[in-house]
């Protein structure tokens, strides 16, 4: 049955599903006393099951007497029952029959001295009624043996049919013997499972493989070996075989040679181990190519391991010539991909179809790669290269399924594993990492191929430096008072720019830029980052990489500044302010770092995808028949910048595509329609300005994009001649970016794949989300695309019950009233308020306003007074001309945000942008203010009658006698301000 790594991983789960854990054991009291010696049974149960982190120990509950056993057998449940030769009031024979009358399928076992008695129990044995029999000699961790060969009896069938799990085969007649073989093969299987399972696996999947050993069976005579043979031999790792054992009720002298041979014919290349108490017969055993096991050896526990380490696959995998010597020894899977080339295609073959390298990894519970090179057919006929080229595939394909939804370690022999998701280092990934890694795991588990047909949904190829680094760094430079106590945020990227990374680090980052030729984004990945109610979003720096120089060291040294300038901007001044809104203090925070393929193509001498977006679960501004919970998202030609920074984008909600509020009439449409985007500069042009954020970005205009060829998927166009604007590109007309080609004719299935991951993300993370994405389209191959996601983290959404009706707000009462506000609750403490003034405002000027803002906030916070803010357009753009392009640190203070749209300055508020998502997590009040909208009033006059505190230019600061009452009803979206002493 074929079977996917996540099916493997979730039947690893279900395997050993017969769990011995209540056992009964009906002994005297003094054979009670032998056998637990004090207490040491019961310590050697739960070494032996907690060293194995199987979850579970069993416990012993000891009874005296076959009818009290019975009673009991009756009244509590147990797993299985083991009773010595001296019960009292019945023979253990009859005892074992009573049992199997009350559960048929309880295991029962007599656990017998070496005396004549047991001789002529023998006699009379009836094998319905007893399960095995095993002689005690005087170890009490005989117990822990027969205990995991009742749950291996119990549970082969199951997992062998569930995943593959292997099994070994024992035919052995001697009781003494088996009694002491037992409990040491079980040992030994245990520690070389546990030695196998590798080290970038996590505790929880070696926990899981371990229950993956191979099942051990236990034969006396020639027809339950044969019976054991035929349901297991397509899944038999080993037979070990007496020569003699019972046949048809006699002992044979030649049923374990009848035996092998039969297998032979059958398996030629299956490990088989004869064993005999005759050194004589070692002869016998080399003619038919098995290995040998002298019972009396004094070395018996050791060859037995040898066999095991040599034959079956849980010792190194060597690969000899012809002649026996040596040519490649493979300890693990990372020596497996490392030596796969160097192996001589003649030799590789053989061990392919003799069943070597499926042995090799079925006994390190890799089924999956087992399995797919054991399905591989008319190996005998395909040329050794040919073999090589299709087990190499495998490796490929399974490496990259099997760590999508994990983190593992970065290996420079396995660089292409960072097309999935590693780190270095030991130490925290941070919160934008960890939401990632997250979702990573969440579409590898829900997301079917078939959900979107032609589009690949998937997390870049990420790489990430864990915060040990950083600390690394901090400490060896001598950092930490430089950064806490400076004030420019210039003189901090200097001094890290010329800081030395870790030597730990710097080996692995010069590797793995040689072997990545594809531009990166350098992302911060802070501890805080991405925490709900504090999602730092946008306070770090994220720096874009060409990564096209063919001199590597130029590539190693702008990756390496790039990590620099990061972990630099952990005490930018932005940042720093921002954390001191926040309960945490700068010391306390740690930076990861995130290295990821950026998603797009090359376009010319510029890189980015065809669009990029920001999609909310939540919508704080639904339009028509839409809801809140029908979430929003905005789109943008090129890099997500454009976005994130506030600049034009288009804005419509995944349920309703048809519907863009933005676009009511043509004019709007040339208005708000998208005028420029970013890509990554490609040119070749030497640059050492590695402080810079934006140092590789290039905004470029619509024509490039058209010229590009990706207007075609984005524009519509507008004809003069009928006033009308059409979807696609026709003639020379105006273009307008509307999505139309993918939101109305569904070229690509975006709105689907947002409702779809908007839905998946909300559900997983428990609360509303925001994720950023990128998608490239591939017109050459009928459209098919990638759709990356980029980001995924928390959304705010208020959550306590306060009522507003802008409706029934009593005329002249309040200073300001929205039917679109944001935040939650009553705010009572606000006595200053900072204003653009409306009537020299001049967007040409916005940059001197933020300077001017910046000021009066620094005033303000230093008097620990918060205050109300107010002003036209998007505050917090980077684009001068849609707002006031203010950063955190520079209105750090506020607590209530108004933006009011004026003729000269009517844009879309600020969903989308980093900003926007800071002051929302904040619960930093938020109200909008549109033009000619009868629901929503600014009262201008009013602040203008106020006496100025202090007056700038562009500003005004009032400040009152009595504070401003702000009550905002999150579930509505409105909110009022209140005029002093005139609120409810």
């Amino acid at each position: 049955m074929k079977k996917n790594h996540l099916e493997d991983l979730y039947c690893l789960n279900s395997l050993m599903s017969y769990k011995v854990r209540k056992v009964l054991l009906v002994a005297s009291l003094y054979d009670y006393f032998l056998l637990e010696e004090d207490g040491r049974l019961t310590d050697l149960l739960g070494s032996a099951y907690k060293q194995r982190d199987l979850g579970y120990v069993p416990t012993l509950h000891r009874i005296k007497g076959g009818q009290d056993a019975l009673k009991k057998l009756s009244e509590e449940q147990f797993d299985m029952v083991v009773t010595t030769m001296r019960i009292g009031d019945m023979d253990p024979f009859t005892f074992g029959r009573k049992v199997k009358e009350i559960d048929k399928e309880m295991p029962v076992v007599i656990l017998a001295y070496h005396t004549p008695e047991l001789a002529r129990l023998l006699e009379i044995y009836d094998e319905k009624a007893i399960d095995r029999i095993f002689i005690w000699h005087g170890d009490g961790e005989i117990l822990t043996g027969i205990i995991q060969y009742v749950e291996d009896m119990k549970n082969a069938e199951k997992d062998t049919s569930l995943i593959g799990v292997q099994n070994i085969l024992i035919i052995e007649d001697s009781i003494s013997f088996y009694s002491r073989y037992l409990h040491i093969i079980f040992e030994e299987l245990w520690d070389q499972t546990d030695l196998l399972l590798q080290d970038s696996l996590t505790w929880t999947e070696k926990s899981l493989r371990q229950r993956a050993r191979p099942r051990v069976h236990l034969a006396v005579s020639y027809e339950e070996a044969l019976r054991i043979y035929e349901k297991f031999k397509g899944n038999l790792m080993a037979v070990i075989s007496e020569f003699s054992f019972m046949r048809e009720g006699k002992m044979d002298s030649n049923a374990g040679l009848d035996f092998v041979t039969m297998m032979r014919k059958e398996f030629p290349s299956l490990p088989i181990l004869l064993q005999s108490n005759n050194q004589e017969n070692e002869e016998i055993s080399k003619r038919l190519k098995t290995n040998f096991l002298f019972k009396k050896s004094h070395t018996l526990i050791s060859d037995f391991r040898n066999f095991l380490e040599n034959s079956t696959g849980f010792g190194d995998l060597i690969f000899r010539d012809y002649e026996g010597k040596e040519i490649g020894r493979i300890k693990n899977i990372t020596s497996l991909y490392s030596l796969i080339d160097t192996i001589p295609g003649e030799i590789l073959t053989e061990y392919v179809i003799k069943g070597n390298l499926t042995r090799w990894l079925f006994a390190r519970t890799e089924f999956e790669l087992a399995r797919a090179i054991s399905s591989l057919t008319d190996l005998e006929n395909k040329k050794p290269e040919k073999i090589r080229e299709l087990i190499i595939n495998i490796f490929i394909e399974y490496r990259k399924k099997s760590h999508r939804g994990s983190i593992v370690s970065y290996s420079r022999h396995f660089h292409n594993d960072y097309y999935n998701f590693s780190r270095i280092g030991s130490g925290s990934i941070g919160g934008k990492a960890r939401g990632l890694a997250f979702i990573d795991k969440i579409l590898s588990s829900y997301l079917k191929e078939e959900e979107f047909p032609q589009v690949s949904i998937s997390i870049p190829a990420t790489l990430v430096l864990g915060t040990d680094l950083f600390d690394s760094f901090i400490s060896k430079n001598n950092l930490l008072n430089f950064a806490l106590e400076e004030t420019s945020d210039i003189m901090i990227a200097n001094e890290f720019l010329n800081s030395e990374l870790p030597a730990t680090v710097v080996g692995d980052i010069r590797e793995f830029i040689s072997n990545v030729k594809f531009p990166l984004a350098v992302r911060s990945s802070s501890l805080l980052e991405d925490a709900l109610y504090q999602p730092f979003a946008g306070v770090y720096i994220t720096k874009m990489l060409p990564n096209n120089q063919l001199n590597i060291d130029e590539r190693f040294r702008s990756l390496a500044s790039a990590i620099k300038l990061v972990y630099a901007s952990t005490f930018f001044r932005n940042a720093k302010s921002y954390i001191e809104t926040t309960p945490n203090r700068v010391e306390d925070e740690k930076m990861a770092v995130i290295i990821q393929q950026v998603v797009g193509k090359s376009h010319g001498n510029a890189f980015y995808p065809h669009f990029s977006g920001v999609a909310r679960s939540y919508n704080y501004y639904p339009v028509g028949n839409a809801k809140p919970e029908d979430g929003v998202a905005n789109l943008a030609a090129g890099l997500g910048k454009t976005i994130v920074d506030g600049g034009v984008s288009l804005r419509y909600t995944p349920a309703y595509p048809g519907i863009l509020p933005q676009f009511g009439n043509i004019k709007d449409m040339f208005a708000h329609s998208q005028k420029e985007f970013y890509g990554i500069d490609l040119s070749h042009m030497p640059s050492t300005a590695f402080t810079e954020e934006d140092q590789y970005l290039v905004k470029l205009g619509m024509d490039r994009a058209e010229k590009d060829g990706i207007l075609k998927y984005l524009a519509s166009t507008y004809s003069g001649d009928n006033d009308r604007v059409y979807d696609g590109l026709f003639g020379q007309g105006p273009r307008i970016v509307t999505f139309a080609h993918i939101l109305k004719n569904e070229i690509f299935p975006l709105s689907k794949i947002l409702e779809y991951l908007l839905k998946l993300s909300e559900d997983s993370m428990g609360c509303p989300v925001e994720i950023e994405f990128a998608v490239t389209l591939d017109p050459d191959k009928g459209l098919p695309a990638h759709f990356g996601f980029l980001q995924v983290r928390p959304l705010v959404v208020s959550d306590e019950l306060v009522k507003v009706e802008v409706s029934d707000i009593k005329e002249g009462s309040s200073l300001c009233h929205s039917k679109f506000a944001l935040g939650n609750g009553i705010i009572k403490n606000i006595y200053d308020i900072v204003y653009v003034k409306k009537e020299t405002f001049n967007a040409s000027q916005s940059s001197l306003i933020a300077k001017e803002v910046d000021r009066m906030n620094n005033m303000l916070r230093t008097e620990k007074r918060p205050y109300l803010l107010i002003g036209p357009g998007r505050w917090g753009s980077t684009d001068p001309w849609l707002g006031i392009p203010v950063n955190w640190s520079q209105i750090s203070g506020v607590k209530v945000i108004v933006e009011a749209s004026l003729d000269n300055m009517n844009v879309d508020p600020s969903q989308g942008s980093h900003f926007f998502q800071n002051m929302t997590s904040l619960r930093i009040g938020y109200f909008t203010v549109p033009l000619n909208n009868p629901d929503c009033k600014l009262d201008w006059a009013w602040l203008d009658r106020q006496t100025a505190a202090k007056e700038t230019q562009h500003l005004r600061h009032i400040r009152l006698e009595k504070p401003l009452e702000v009550q905002i009803d999150g579930r509505l979206g409105q909110g009022v301000i209140f005029k002093t002493g005139e609120g409810v």
